[in-house]
């Protein structure tokens, strides 16, 4: 479980690092002048890439204390 949920994690970190990115390009874009569009829908990916990752964590914590009832 250790490796799924250190996966989840990562790809929670790897989401917030894109959605950074992306805020600062929509910011940069509309103090331009320019078309937002594209740097709006970076966010909303990375605002549901981090969503999926955070289920993942969650299932994973379910899943180990499955595993510790049935064992213990």
């Amino acid at each position: 479980m250790s490796i799924a949920f250190n996966t989840a994690v990562s790809g929670m970190l790897a989401a917030e690092a894109q959605f950074s990115a992306a805020a600062r390009n929509v910011v940069e874009k509309a103090a331009q002048g320019e078309d937002v569009i594209q740097a709006s829908i970076a966010v909303k990916k990375a605002e549901a890439a981090h969503g999926a990752a955070t289920a993942m964590v969650r299932v994973t914590s379910e899943m180990t204390d499955t595993l510790l009832d049935i064992t213990v």
